[in-house]
């Protein structure tokens, strides 16, 4: 299926009219830099989005969600260690800049506070959770009667059972009665967190890093600027690794957004350090997002370097989304299933479902900024696909479904009638397609 150059020129038209009415990417990072973290950017849920009115008599009745995990602590103790050893053997030789030490401070509080924690929530991440769980009750209330079902699975990784946990204790306080039931096994990985040793073997060929590496290598930041800052002793600095030190205090500033700790700076004269972000300069902070952008993207998109078919990857959460909604429509009680699963599960699922064009397929890692395929508008922190049916009564031969990804309206590739609203009929038949196909070009299944 290959649509490279319908999808450029809806890319292109799309972007234009953006222009007009929307920040570009690198607005949009300057604008808040905590997009900069990408998929571990946490999902802000400040108020409701617009939702448009479904045509006359349709109500919703059944949702099925699929969410990555809430904020939560890095997953291995040397994220925080590394850098954390690297400035304190400096500091113990006298090596520190007064602006280093408030860095070597402030990764310390962060490491500290992680102790024991490692791939927990936060408590940012709790709130979060028990948010959304609010405003699904505030956004959906027709779904929320005497009768609904409330049926939670998560893959077996602790952010996203503590996730699953937060969501449903909250729902079980909003409203009752309430019949519910959550659970998480190994047993949920073929469709929930799936893995394909074909395409995975074919993610990254020698020519795809190849290329991969020639983009990086020119969006290299210029690190020594760096080095400079944290270092009063050029000599010393210049046997540091920068590169991995830059990368490291990179990963530290985007965690740190949903650590309450994080806003603690050292008192000093001099240099004062709210954010580890304050360390980079807005270009700097923009190349370190484009080159992870670009490798969520070959990794999990829809990159013709390696073949174009990454995203599929996830196509059996894409039937269990079409064996459910078949399942549901007769039934005469409301229902919603949350899914709790990994960043990049949904980063893929989105990609081909085709997502508001997330399912481009290039080869130029260039472009993809134009394009608008930003890793941090996919698949945050928080973030969730959401597929919204509605129906007039159990009868109805003509159940409608709304996308929503990251809670907002999202444009599927083909027509509809009544956009953002479309036809059950249309959809399945649309990705059951898609799905034959791939399977047909395989061979193997």
């Amino acid at each position: 299926m290959r649509r490279t150059k319908y999808l450029m020129l809806t890319a292109i038209l799309i972007c234009g009219a953006m222009n007009t009415t929307a920040q570009t990417i690198e607005e949009e990072l300057r604008a808040d830099v905590r997009r900069a973290a990408g998929i571990n950017y946490a999902l802000t849920q400040d108020e409701l989005p617009h939702d448009t009115p479904p045509p006359a008599g349709k109500k919703p009745f059944y949702i099925h969600h699929y969410g990555t995990p809430s904020p939560y602590y890095l997953e291995r103790p040397e994220y925080y260690d590394d850098p954390y050893q690297t400035l304190s053997h400096a500091d113990s030789l006298g090596k520190l800049s007064d602006l280093g030490r408030q860095v070597l401070y402030k990764v310390a509080l962060l490491r500290d506070d992680a102790l024991g924690r490692t791939n927990e929530l936060t408590e940012v991440g709790k709130q979060q959770a028990r948010k959304f769980a609010r405003q699904l009750k505030q956004r959906f209330p027709e779904i929320f009667t005497n009768k609904i079902y409330v049926d939670g699975r998560a893959i077996v990784q602790n952010h996203c059972l503590l996730t699953l946990g937060e969501a449903a204790l909250q729902l079980s306080l909003t409203h009752q009665p309430l019949k519910m039931s959550i659970n998480a096994s190994h047993r949920f990985q073929s469709w929930m967190n799936p893995q394909d040793d074909k395409l995975a073997n074919q993610r990254r060929d020698s020519l795809t890093l190849a290329i991969y590496e020639d983009f990086t290598s020119r969006l290299a930041p210029d690190n020594s600027e760096l080095m400079k800052k944290l270092f009063n002793d050029a000599d010393y600095a210049s046997k540091i690794d920068a590169t991995a030190l830059s990368r490291q205090l990179f990963d530290l500033a985007g965690s740190s957004q949903y650590v309450e700790i994080a806003n603690q700076a050292k008192p000093a004269a001099g240099n004062s350090l709210n954010s580890l972000y304050d360390l980079f300069t807005p270009e700097d902070l923009h190349r370190h997002w484009m080159r992870r952008n670009a490798w969520a993207y070959l990794s999990y998109g829809c990159c013709t370097l390696n073949g174009g078919h990454q995203s599929y990857s996830q196509r059996r959460p894409l039937w269990n989304l079409i064996h459910m909604g078949d399942s549901v429509l007769t039934l005469d009680y409301p229902v919603i299933q949350l899914r709790y699963t990994r960043e990049n599960v949904v980063m893929s699922l989105a990609c081909l479902l085709e997502l508001d064009n997330y399912g481009l397929e290039t080869g130029n890692l260039d472009s993809l900024e134009a394009y608008g395929w930003a890793d941090y508008r996919i698949s945050p922190l928080g973030g969730s696909i959401m597929m919204v049916y509605y129906r007039t009564d159990k009868n109805d031969p003509d159940p409608l479904v709304r996308v929503l990804l990251n809670g907002r309206e999202a444009r599927l590739p083909f027509e509809s009638d009544c956009a953002p609203y479309y036809h059950w009929k249309d959809l399945k038949r649309y990705y059951l397609r898609k799905l034959y196909i791939y399977a047909r070009e395989r061979n193997d299944e």
